[in-house]
Formats: structure tokens, C-alpha cells, sequence
């Protein structure tokens, strides 16, 4: 397997105007459970390095085996890339140089999808005592929706994590958010994926959050979002 060198980086390589540098001040941890027929199918760990202040990009980091970890980052604003890493050098580097070897440029195909859903507040919900907020991401074509058999995601946010910004994996759902920022801020406690059918087919639980100081750096010359 083939692993991506981290360098922990000294301060004048970080001041160099020829990099690019996503921080991060939080990392989430969340458990991630698949459905089938309404019986768990799998779970998994799911880690997140987030900027409070900024939600166009996210690492989302999962468990490879016992010694690894794999990275998935998406800057929405144009770059991508899924690199491994060992779990002893990721958890402890402050400062990531992501060779341009790996990155990619990244443009969301599916924009015309963003007229066809929407968010959609709910009532609050109170669980184990706790008032949370919810809101829905759905479609508001009906006769595509029963056609295509289009699910319904649901989001419910800690209150106390309104200094965070939403959270959003898939890009059809953040483009929506940047168009309309009509969901209340935080991070979600639960993430919820429906069928057509009303089925509960993914669910995403916070085990917690922390945090933390890391940077990702690349090189100008693999700065994709420039050309957008």
C-alpha cells in the first residue's frame, strides 16, 4: 500500500505564497450505520476535520485497517483528492503537504439539481432530554421524486454548536445550503437517510468532537480552484 509522506513543515515554508493551506480547528467523530430491510448491515467510524468558519471544504477521514486511515477532502470550490495515511503520523502532524501527484480538479456535474430540492425546517426534537433542532433536505419535484424514487435526508443539530457552521457530505445538499442559508448553523448530532419508501437507510451519529490545530497544504501549481 502506498502512503502519502506528511512533513511537518517550519514556519517560513508556511509563509511561501506558493501554497495553499485549508485549516482546520475541529475534528468530529461520528458512527456510521447502514440498513438493510431495517436490519443493520454494517457500521463503521467516520472522522471529520472541519473549519468552523469555513464549510466549503472537509476531510473525511475512515478506518483502512488497524494501521491506516484513508482520506477523502473536497474543497467544493474546485480540487479533490483521497490519499492513505498511517493513523500514528496523521493523528499527530500539525501541518499535511499533499503532493500534487494526488490532487484533482473537482466541479460538481449535478447543478441543475440544486431547482429541484430544497431544506425544509422541522419542529425541534428532544432526545434523552435534550432539545435539538431538525431540518430536511428533500425534493419538491413530486412525479421525479416517485419516479426515480428519490430518498429524504434529515439533520439534527446540537443547539450548543451554533458557532459551527452546517456540515454538509454531499455536494448536491452543500450547494443548496450556499444558495438559500436557510438551516440553522451547528454540528449535526444525527444524520439520517431515508428511502422513498420512509425506510431508514444510513444512519450517521456523533460520538464527539474536540478541537484541534491542523492545516493541509498543497502546491500553487495544483491549486485547481484559481481557474474557477
Amino acid at each position: 500500500m502506498q502512503h502519502l509522506p506528511i512533513l511537518l513543515l517550519t514556519l517560513s515554508t508556511l509563509f511561501c505564497f506558493s501554497q495553499k493551506q485549508y485549516e482546520f480547528d475541529y475534528l468530529i467523530e461520528y458512527k456510521l450505520t447502514f440498513y438493510k430491510d431495517s436490519l443493520t448491515e454494517k457500521t463503521i467510524s467516520r472522522y471529520y476535520f472541519t473549519n468552523s468558519k469555513k464549510n466549503n471544504y472537509l476531510a473525511v477521514i475512515t478506518n483502512l485497517d488497524s494501521l491506516n486511515y484513508q482520506m477523502d477532502f473536497k474543497d467544493q470550490n474546485g480540487l479533490s483528492f483521497n490519499v492513505n495515511f498511517l493513523k500514528s503520523d496523521l493523528n499527530k502532524a500539525e501541518f499535511i503537504n499533499v503532493d500534487c501527484d494526488y490532487v484533482r480538479g473537482y466541479n460538481y456535474p449535478f447543478k441543475t439539481l440544486i431547482k429541484e430540492y430544497d431544506f425544509f425546517n422541522l419542529n425541534d426534537t428532544i432526545i434523552d432530554g435534550t432539545e435539538y433542532s431538525r431540518y430536511k433536505l428533500t425534493s419538491i419535484k413530486p412525479k421525479k421524486r416517485k419516479r426515480k424514487k428519490l430518498g429524504t435526508e434529515i439533520y439534527i443539530i446540537d443547539k450548543n454548536t451554533k458557532f459551527h457552521l452546517p456540515i454538509f457530505y454531499f455536494p448536491t445538499a452543500y450547494e443548496k445550503w450556499k444558495n438559500k442559508k436557510n438551516v440553522p448553523f451547528g454540528i449535526f448530532k444525527e444524520r439520517l437517510l431515508y428511502d422513498f419508501y420512509g425506510n431508514l437507510s444510513v444512519r450517521e451519529e456523533m460520538v464527539g468532537y474536540h478541537n484541534i490545530s491542523k492545516t493541509i497544504i498543497i502546491d500553487e501549481n495544483c491549486d485547481y480552484t484559481q481557474n474557477k
